[in-house]
């Protein structure tokens, strides 16, 4: 089994002496996934990642099925460090949050739609912490791969982990507010996807309000996402 993380962790960590630079204008990963509730498609989520010479570019688009639709940008270093975050809401009214980083730490932008103040609020955390927007799925992806570079290798009987769960502090600027993420690995299993049979990685991804399985296929991309206790269900198509 081989894992190509090494080449992902030059555009998303801060862990160069285990990478190889990719070609510039490189895509990474783009696709959609769909979203369900109780079985029922309510969202679709596109995106794509792309590796540029001077760092990254992770675009997503959230489209649910009575119109409503959210877009985020993130743009990282090659060190994984955070130069912007973007995000606006289309329908049902325009709203827009910003991310940037403003001396050691980061500063958020709100723009809560016509009519309302402006207001921006600090944030003491550093430039590289990961984006877990609660709206995006491919952030939950993009953090998968700072776990694996962090914690995880390949050998020839197939992916090792340390034992020990790992946790990270994220920003979740749409909700303006900071919180920590454990992950640790789960075990390999094989599941359903588009009527064939997968083996998966299985992590558990618990975060302060909710818990999922994540399932990362041989090339370390998110092909489903389950939460324990929602209902909700995200599939890549």
């Amino acid at each position: 089994m081989k894992f190509r993380f090494a080449t992902v962790v030059i555009v998303f960590v801060a862990s160069c002496a285990i990478a190889a630079k990719a070609p510039s204008g490189q895509i990474i990963d783009a696709g959609s996934f769909g979203v369900y509730l109780n079985g029922a498609r309510v969202a679709t989520e596109t995106f794509k990642i792309e590796q540029r010479p001077e760092g990254s570019i992770a675009k997503s688009e959230l489209k649910a099925q009575d119109g409503a639709t959210q877009r985020s940008e993130m743009e990282l270093t090659p060190q994984g460090n955070i130069i912007h975050y973007g995000w606006e809401q289309l329908q049902p009214r325009k709203e827009q949050v910003t991310v940037v980083p403003k001396d050691e730490f980061l500063s958020e932008t709100i723009n809560a739609g016509p009519n309302q103040k402006t207001f921006s609020v600090p944030h003491l955390m550093p430039h590289s912490t990961p984006i877990l927007d609660n709206n995006f799925f491919l952030h939950r992806e993009i953090l998968m791969w700072r776990y694996l570079a962090a914690g995880c290798t390949s050998k020839p009987e197939g992916l090792r982990c340390s034992t020990a769960p790992q946790q990270f502090g994220v920003l979740v600027p749409t909700q303006h507010l900071a919180e920590k993420v454990t992950i640790d690995f789960k075990d390999r299993e094989k599941i359903s996807l588009k009527g064939k049979q997968v083996e998966c990685s299985a992590f558990n991804l618990h975060t302060e309000e909710s818990d999922w399985i994540v399932f990362l296929d041989d090339q370390e991309k998110m092909v489903r996402i389950v939460g324990s206790a929602s209902g909700l269900e995200v599939v890549r198509d």
